[in-house]
């Protein structure tokens, strides 16, 4: 006689006693976001026979679905695409906060729409469920089944009960990373702050800052142009290493995004310059991969003196906290170019009154030893500076110190 089949070995039961290890695994190890949707993953094709796990989260500030997390496909388009709410099957989980079974035939839902850069039209059954908090939506997570498959209640039960786990341990992740995020941001205008008031000359405080601002914003650029009444905007400090981008040529009032910026003296963030008709340097911005901007203008008051860029890899949607961060940075540096290069002119017309002081001096010397004119002893010290290819300066110091010598 054989035994008895005991709750225990049935297929139900082995899924929810994965789920809750998985749980427990999860909650104990994860630390980071990318490693936690990692793990949902994995313990979701463990759960069920799905040919292609996707996670979207939704943008902070914007109703925008972003890819963060997916199985075997299509590993290039994680975080660079995006849906927005209401768009697709996906959308319009996320939008209604409803969970969506479709058994076969998924591609010819009424709500399905077909992305080129996904495969979904290649996959029969479609699952999806909302992620959310007790009282918000964090993102939405699919399952893609190359064939037809009618999930059971146990199933969907254990899935509902992983999505509303991953939703919490999700928002408690984004919580955190965005505290690390504004101490980063903290301590970054502190150094920018700090540069204002330093010694530094001012090429190296704009290098500071744009070097300063990349970390901060994880951006793969950042350029500060300052405008030239007699060239336009000019690159003026890069934390890039490509002298093509460096020798960009200057842009007009009006031209491009950062001369609109400029002009209008309002931010302005574009999701894809490759594609923007009013971005000017789309060949280079493909051969540097620049591909979402977001350009803020530097204003002393309500005047501007320059812009600051940055650039990113991938699609990215920016947040109302980088506009303001970022706006913040850009205001600091016109101070800074304000200050330093209000202390460089000062620096600079303290040497060439100095400089006249001693040319005049030398001049007297000359007058007197030779009985010539003012005129004949600036002759004597232009063409002397000529011949020796050195400055005025240099050469009335030697008169000075020669006549000083004569005389001890």
């Amino acid at each position: 006689m054989t035994p008895s089949r005991t709750r225990t070995d049935t297929p139900e039961l082995q899924k929810e006693l994965k789920l809750l290890k998985g749980l427990l695994r999860i909650t104990i190890s994860v630390d980071s976001l990318s490693v936690l949707l990692d793990s949902a993953i994995r313990l979701l094709l463990e759960i069920l026979p799905a040919d292609g796990v996707f996670i979207y989260l939704l943008e902070e500030d914007a109703p925008v679905l972003t890819l963060r997390a997916a199985s075997r496909y299509l590993p290039d388009l994680v975080g660079h695409f995006s849906i927005r709410l209401g768009e697709g099957l996906t959308g319009w989980v996320a939008q209604e906060e409803s969970p969506v079974v479709i058994p076969e035939r998924a591609y010819e839902d009424p709500r399905a729409k077909i992305f080129q850069m996904l495969p979904e039209d290649r996959f029969e059954s479609f699952l999806s469920v909302p992620l959310r908090t007790k009282d918000r939506l964090v993102g939405v997570m699919n399952l893609h089944f190359r064939a037809p498959f009618s999930p059971n209640n146990t199933e969907i039960e254990l899935l509902m009960l992983l999505s509303q786990e991953m939703g919490f341990m999700i928002r408690h992740i984004l919580l955190f990373e965005e505290a690390q995020k504004k101490a980063r941001q903290i301590e970054a205008l502190s150094q920018v702050s700090q540069s204002i008031t330093s010694s530094r000359y001012l090429e190296e405080i704009l290098h500071l800052i744009v070097t300063v601002t990349a970390e901060m914003t994880n951006s793969t650029l950042c350029s500060i142009m300052i405008y030239d009444p007699e060239k336009g905007l000019v690159v003026r400090a890069t934390q890039t290493l490509s002298d093509e981008y460096r020798k960009k040529p200057p842009l007009q009032v009006g031209e491009s995004i950062a001369g609109v910026v400029f002009g209008e003296r309002r931010a302005i963030a574009v999701e894809n310059v490759q594609k923007d008709p009013r971005y000017t340097a789309k060949e280079l911005a493909r051969k540097e991969n620049l591909v979402s901007m977001l350009s803020v203008p530097m204003m002393i008051k309500d005047r501007a003196i320059g812009v600051v860029n940055v650039y990113t890899s991938h699609l990215h949607h920016f947040t109302r906290d980088e506009f303001k961060v970022l706006q913040s940075v850009a205001n600091q540096a016109a101070i800074a170019w304000e200050n330093t290069a209000l202390f460089e002119r000062t620096v600079a017309m303290e040497e060439a009154l100095e400089s006249r002081k001693r040319i005049d001096r030398a001049k007297g010397i000359l007058m007197k030893k030779h009985r010539i004119t003012e005129e004949d002893a600036y002759r004597i010290l232009q063409k002397k500076s000529m011949n020796m290819r050195k400055s005025m300066r240099e050469i009335a110091d030697a008169v000075l110190l020669a006549h000083d010598l004569k005389v001890d």
